[in-house]
């Protein structure tokens, strides 16, 4: 498993103290929780390469491993809710609890109680390569990899890139950072032969490893979701432009992701 130590940077601790309390409501119920959206995407990017985020977030996203919703009851006994079922207040701050694991249907989606339909598809994925990290207070927890940030954004863009662009904008962020920092030497000391394939243009080549990497942790029947979503011309188009930045730069990122995912 990879990890990460944040514990003495200062700028997590309002994040940390967050996580911290959920986390101890997380051990009283005896499930796991990970950190994924946003604040994941902060932790592994602008805290390890050391780059602000393209897209500021005010809230923290929770998935929880659960056996059963008595699960997700109890951990969010003590958490004032905000709006609807998955949204609650801790310390003032807004977090999102997604369960996922065995009340998925076989469609990989959770019913909540007031019938609002959520796909989880990609959050046991994302388990399988999440990264340990240590926090401020003391504060462990596992944040979803970059690569498996890439497949929950990919598919959280396809359900609502009609009324938003936010998942393609980080999106965006997670791709290009697999050529910054220590992922750049990462790049050059273990892929060197993706980097010469790419014509030694290391945002292409990073961009691809993430495809691979990502592709490794679907199975093989589910890999064909985000194939059609990546080899589909206008839906790449759109993606690519809700992007920003150029959209002939976000295409040929998007054309190197699906190069390793295929």
């Amino acid at each position: 498993m990879k990890t990460f130590d944040g514990s003495t940077k200062a700028e997590l601790e309002p994040v940390a103290a967050v996580l911290g309390e959920i986390k101890r409501q997380a051990d009283l119920a005896h499930v796991e929780i990970m950190v994924v959206g946003a604040t994941a995407r902060d932790i592994l990017i602008r805290q390890v390469i050391g780059t602000a985020p393209e897209r500021a977030t005010a809230d923290i996203d929770v998935a929880v491993a659960v056996s059963s919703w008595a699960d997700v009851d109890e951990l969010t006994y003590n958490m004032d809710p905000i709006d609807g079922v998955h949204k609650f207040r801790v310390r003032g701050t807004e977090v999102d609890i997604i369960p996922f694991g065995a009340i998925e249907s076989d469609q990989r989606t959770i019913t909540w109680s007031n019938d609002f339909k959520m796909d989880v598809f990609g959050f046991r994925e994302a388990w399988a390569d999440r990264v340990h990290v240590w926090l401020p207070f003391d504060t462990e927890v596992e944040v979803a990899s970059l690569p498996a940030q890439s497949l929950l954004k990919i598919f959280a863009w396809r359900d609502r890139r009609h009324d938003d662009t936010r998942d393609a904008i980080d999106l965006r962020s997670i791709i290009r950072a697999y050529h910054q920092g220590p992922y750049f030497d990462e790049l050059y000391q273990n892929f060197g032969a993706l980097v010469e394939k790419n014509d030694f243009i290391p945002e292409y080549a990073a961009a691809e490893r993430m495809g691979r990497e990502a592709c490794q942790l679907v199975a093989a029947d589910d890999r064909g979701h985000i194939l059609g979503l990546l080899e589909d011309e206008h839906l790449v188009e759109r993606l690519s432009d809700d992007m920003q930045g150029m959209s002939a730069e976000n295409a040929a990122l998007i054309a190197a992701y699906a190069r390793g995912f295929g």
